[in-house]
Order: structure tokens, then C-alpha cells, then sequence
């Protein structure tokens, strides 16, 4: 099995999100999948099994176990499959668990646009316990399907603030989400922590922007953002919104190619 990792939503190495990807002719059992992406240690590994011309089956795993949905890992994995010429189009098609997710090739420049689904936000949440968690002061909290979503005022706090995984751990869901308008050059920033799942922060998480994306899109009354995951490796996102889609633009970079020996 060949194997890439690829920092993903990155203009340049060592920022954005790696994943591994591996191509496969048809996926291991799932022990050995899940094993694969503990050794990458990595946010995901994603694994792509071409089923017909321009269409794969794809599935997505974080050190600890499989997920439904996974932008940054899906951008790589498109990436790969332009770059060793295994599709023919500028389209690419992807079975998930998530349904058929879409990927673009731009004409214009080198970036990929994924075609998501847009994720409904909601409802609104007393934000006291929150707050006593982890000591921030909260403008809202939202539920955001699998995972939370927590406004705060400040910027700058957002990029600097150090929260404890234990504290994370209390809530219930896949992941919380922290974002606050930005008054400079973005829309809005976020932060993504998901230790239940085996992350303590992602880096860029495009899954988390089918959720910002809406939460937004209620709050400012906007379709299209600029937006940026303010990790310390960071990365920008440009979204656009379609009906019940939302279009999430990045580029990708390989920074590593080898052979599986399991």
C-alpha cells in the first residue's frame, strides 16, 4: 500500500493540517485501518478505494477511531489522486459515511473545493455551565450536530487561550468548537478540540466549517466567508455557501511519500 501525508489547507510546509492517505484496491479490515492511522498518529489517516472512473469509496480514521466526516483528510486524498493522475476529470466523487461528497479541480489556480453538507446549527444553550468550565467569558453556545459550538467576543483571547483536554472531556460531544468574529482580515477564526476522539486540537478542521459556516451565516447574514483556524500551525479557509451545501476551498501540499509494510 502507497502512503503520502500531505499538510492540507496549507500555502506552505509545516502549516495547515496533515493527513496521511493511503490508496488501496480494496480496504483492510478495520483492526488493521485503525492500527495504520495510531502508527501515522495523526488527526486522520483516510483511506481511498477507487470503485469506478472518478469515484472512491473513502473512509477516515483518527488515532482512535473511524469518523463520519473529514474535510482536511479529503482534501489530501484529492490532492493525491490529481497528483498520480488517477482521475481524469475535474471532478472527483466520494462514497462516505456522510453520503457522496464532491471535490473540485479550480481551472484557475491549484486550490480544491470541497462540496459539503452544510450543517444546521442549533438550538442555543445556557451557557453558565460553560463558562464555569472553562473560565471564559461566552457570548453563545450553540449545539452543532455532533459537537458544540462556543462564541466568544475576543479574538486575541481565542489565539491565546490554553484549555485543559480533562475540561473538554466533560462535554458530551464529538468536539468544541471556539470562534469569535475577527475585525481585521477574516470573517471569523476558530479553534477545534476533540480529545474524545483522540485529538486535543486539530489544526484545520473542515468538518467544523460545515458548522461555522451556518452559525455565521445566521449571525452576520453572509453566504461567502474568509475564514481561519487559528491552531499553531494554522490555516485559511474561503467557504461558500450553496443551498444545503457549503463549498470549502484550500490547497494542499505533499510533504512525505513512502510504502506500507504492513
Amino acid at each position: 500500500m502507497k502512503i503520502w501525508i500531505v499538510d492540507a489547507f496549507a500555502t506552505q510546509p509545516f502549516s495547515g493540517n496533515p493527513a496521511a492517505v493511503v490508496i488501496v484496491d480494496e480496504f483492510p479490515p478495520d483492526e488493521l485501518c485503525q492500527k495504520i492511522a495510531a502508527e501515522m498518529n495523526l488527526s486522520e489517516t483516510a483511506f481511498a478505494k477507487p470503485v469506478s472512473q472518478d469515484y472512491f469509496h473513502l473512509r477516515w480514521f483518527t488515532p482512535k477511531t473511524e469518523v463520519k466526516l473529514c474535510g482536511h483528510a479529503t482534501l489530501a486524498t484529492a490532492h493525491i489522486l490529481y497528483q498520480e493522475n488517477k482521475v481524469r476529470g475535474n471532478t472527483i466523487t466520494f462514497d462516505s459515511l456522510s453520503g457522496p461528497l464532491l471535490v473540485y479541480k479550480n481551472s484557475q489556480d491549484a486550490n480544491l473545493t470541497l462540496d459539503f453538507p452544510l450543517q444546521v446549527t442549533g438550538p442555543f444553550l445556557n451557557k453558565d455551565i460553560y463558562e464555569k468550565t472553562l473560565g471564559l467569558d461566552i457570548v453563545a453556545v450553540a449545539k452543532a450536530l455532533d459537537d458544540l459550538i462556543i462564541e466568544i467576543a475576543d479574538p486575541v483571547q481565542l489565539k491565546n487561550i490554553e484549555i485543559s483536554s480533562e475540561k473538554i472531556k466533560q462535554f458530551d460531544y464529538r468536539g468544541v468548537i471556539i470562534t469569535a468574529k475577527d475585525h481585521q482580515k477574516y470573517d471569523f477564526i476558530s479553534r477545534f478540540f476533540a480529545p474524545r476522539v483522540g485529538v486535543n486540537e486539530d489544526p484545520v478542521t473542515g468538518s467544523a466549517h460545515c458548522k461555522l459556516a451556518h452559525y455565521w451565516q445566521e449571525k452576520l447574514g453572509q453566504s461567502q466567508f474568509l475564514a481561519y483556524q487559528a491552531s499553531q500551525r494554522g490555516g485559511e479557509l474561503k467557504l461558500a455557501i450553496k443551498n444545503d451545501r457549503v463549498h470549502i476551498t484550500g490547497s494542499a501540499i505533499i510533504m512525505l511519500q513512502g510504502d506500507l509494510k504492513a
